[in-house]
């Protein structure tokens, strides 16, 4: 073990994050997910990203021993990206950024609450490269093979898989844990760099943030699945922060998309790489010489049929190379972390529309760099 997780609390009364606890975790530790939670016994699912092969595994944590247990563990095709555990508790459906594919890894549960991963065949399945044709998409050093960068699943059982590679958002179905195949897909356009999405939930509309854009891009899913659906006409909000040049644009990176638990029609998104625009690209010219204290993140408020932009606001955070964003269940506070530096925010979520942030701590000593993910206990 090689990585590392890092267990953090938050002093309501007195504004302050602490370090409780540190973990070892497997080698470029990113997303992890809770599972359940007995007895002072966290029981969660990780990734470990790889080039050639990556890793997910299940862990227990005992926060009394301070000590954590790697319980199961199985490879995965390169650089695993994002999971879930499906609805009916039969699987993990899990997307590989590197590897390009769809992955149904079947488990067992204790009567605790506990997930294993079973050692046995597994569905799995790479879509079709839309690009092959010419090698690579719009964005060439980018869009090469597909790269699935996220994976959502709706009432119905039907799989939804962003993909940066091909500009699309493939929708699979499944049979069980035992086949997976592609029945329609989402068709941004080209260049998008589709990373992340999120239902409503009224499972309607689906929004969807481009890495390689910078925009959200909406869809109406009512008819989904089918072949090409299209983008709703007319929205496509920028997240860019006011005062970054258009020429400098390219060097910065789209995040994470979030949407409040309660409050509806308000999207969080996050941007990264501001910080780096110089570093990224040295021949760009006229780069501020004076750096924001960390990235921005835009709240877009919508129309009360979620269709349209209505407004556009953006919170500066002091957090470097946003990588992670995630609200608590009540929606009263986010968490945001840093990959390069800035470590961690918590922010509490105030206004009618859920558009006013404040501040509430901070934590950067003693927190290493390559902070990817963020999880409430």
């Amino acid at each position: 073990m090689t990585g590392g997780m890092n267990h953090l609390c938050f002093d309501q009364k007195r504004g302050k994050l602490s370090i409780l606890a540190n973990y070892a975790a497997p080698f470029n530790a990113s997303w992890v997910e809770l599972s359940s939670s007995q007895w002072g016994v966290d029981q969660l699912v990780g990734l470990s990203e790889g080039d050639e092969s990556g890793l997910l595994y299940t862990f227990k944590i005992d926060h009394l021993k301070k000590d954590c247990t790697i319980t199961s563990q199985l490879p995965t095709l390169g650089a695993p990206g994002h999971f879930i555990k499906l609805r009916d508790n039969t699987a993990l459906a899990l997307g590989t950024y590197l590897g390009g594919s769809v992955a149904l890894y079947p488990i067992s549960r204790t009567g605790n609450g506990k997930i294993l991963l079973q050692n046995v065949p597994r569905a799995e399945i790479l879509p079709e490269f839309p690009y092959q044709s010419i090698g690579h998409g719009p964005n060439e050093a980018r869009q090469q093979q597909c790269h699935v960068h996220q994976i959502l699943e709706d009432s119905r059982g039907i799989l939804y898989a962003p993909d940066l590679g091909s500009d699309r958002v493939w929708i699979l179905r499944r049979d069980g844990v035992q086949h997976l195949e592609v029945c329609g897909w989402l068709q941004c356009p080209p260049g998008t760099g589709a990373r992340h999405a999120v239902l409503t939930p009224n499972e309607t509309i689906m929004y969807v943030i481009g890495e390689l854009s910078h925009t959200v891009i909406a869809f109406d899913v009512s008819a989904a699945p089918a072949e090409g659906i299209p983008p709703i006409d007319g929205f496509a909000p920028s997240i860019i922060p006011p005062g970054v040049h258009p020429d400098h644009q390219d060097m910065m990176d789209s995040a994470e998309i979030n949407l409040h638990p309660s409050i509806p029609n308000v999207i969080y998104a996050s941007n990264r790489w501001e910080r780096h625009i110089a570093q990224r690209e040295p021949c760009l010219r006229s780069v501020p010489r004076d750096l924001p204290p960390g990235d921005a993140i835009a709240i877009i408020l919508l129309s009360e049929d979620g269709r349209k932009v209505n407004d556009i606001k953006h919170v500066r955070t002091g957090v470097d190379v946003i990588r992670g964003m995630r609200l608590s269940d009540d929606g009263r506070y986010v968490v945001v972390v840093g990959q390069e530096g800035g470590g961690v925010e918590l922010y509490g979520i105030n206004g009618e529309r859920g558009d006013k942030w404040t501040l509430m701590a901070a934590l950067k000593e003693g927190l290493e760099n390559g902070i990817k993910h963020a999880i409430w206990l």
